[in-house]
């Protein structure tokens, strides 16, 4: 057996607090490895809030076996509505609400932070203490399979003016600041314009980097974990489908569905790409074994032999001592 303790990563120590926070749902059955995203993410936090949707599948059961071992963590529930596109981000906001620390750090449930970056995450308000916002890099996989990689703004200063929107993607500015900052600069004609180019020059050209917003390179990215396991993935893109009402899991599913065996994951990942514009050359579609959080590296090495999501014991064990 494993020692999951040596897949932790080191934090420095901070002069600044960070809570992070995430929500889940049924995170068993729709095979998002949650317990390794926390587990990753506990080395960079002061505190860890995580909303659980009323879970039927066992997942709050082990939220509260991690949360009564590692006091860092700290368990809500809340109902989901039926449906809707900003589901998430509004129930991602209520938690965003009762963070306490200096800076906010999201990640949700697929979500793994590497051990070589827990460094890095932990230092940047020491390393730009004037940024406000942190675009980290991201790559998102069907198990080996690179299928998307972005910068995403999920690490900002507890600012009430920021918070998640969309389907929480990342971090942006409130509709109620965007207003009040566009009301007030209505009587000075040259700041508006200023905020109206520099906002027409970032949606076509931007940088991700000025005093407030820095894209940051990480050691490693944080990898994201679309698919792991074939029946939870299907039973997934079942049920978005329903509740974000987006068509294009239908397409994804009923494809998905037709695969066999081994090549389901090469399929799979082939689908995302085509469904988000993204096509990767045969020599850079996949991530090296060591590239990989060491946490993940047996879910993503016992791929073909399991096909749920399985919660270690030994992971939950070494939380405590996290």
């Amino acid at each position: 057996m494993e020692d999951h303790r040596l897949k932790f990563g080191k934090a420095c120590k901070s002069m600044n607090s960070i809570s992070g926070f995430t929500v889940v749902r049924d995170a068993i059955k729709q095979g998002y490895p949650f317990v390794e995203s926390i587990a990753s993410v506990l080395p960079v936090c002061d505190e860890f809030l995580v909303s659980d949707g009323y879970s039927s599948d066992g997942t709050y059961e082990v939220l509260r076996k991690i949360a009564s071992v590692n006091k860092r963590v700290k368990i809500f529930q809340n109902e989901w509505p039926r449906t809707g596109l900003t589901v998430i981000a509004d129930l991602s906001n209520e938690m965003r609400r009762k963070c306490k620390s200096d800076y906010l750090f999201y990640l949700q449930a697929p979500e793994i932070v590497h051990e070589d970056s827990v460094t890095m995450i932990k230092a940047l308000p020491e390393i730009f203490p004037q940024a406000e916002t942190f675009c980290l890099p991201f790559i998102g996989v069907v198990s080996n399979f690179k299928v998307q990689e972005e910068f995403r703004l999920r690490f900002c200063r507890n600012l009430d003016r920021l918070i998640l929107t969309g389907d929480a993607w990342t971090f942006s500015t409130s509709k109620d600041f965007l207003k009040s900052e566009a009301w007030s600069n209505i009587i000075h004609p040259k700041k508006l314009m200023s905020y109206v180019g520099r906002g027409i020059d970032w949606t076509y050209a931007g940088t991700l980097n000025n005093n407030r917003s820095k894209g940051v390179y990480l050691p490693k990215p944080i990898l994201r974990y679309t698919a792991l396991f074939k029946e939870n993935f299907l039973e997934r893109c079942r049920g978005h489908a329903e509740l974000l009402n987006v068509a294009s899991y239908n397409d994804v599913l009923k494809e998905a569905e037709k695969a066999q065996g081994d090549s389901f994951f090469e399929i799979a990942a082939s689908l995302h790409r085509k469904m988000i514009g993204i096509n990767y050359p045969s020599s850079l579609e996949t991530v090296a074994k060591e590239d990989h959080p060491q946490i993940m590296r047996e879910l993503v090495e016992n791929k073909e032999k399991r096909i749920r999501y399985y919660v270690r014991d030994s992971l939950i064990e070494a939380i405590a001592d996290a």
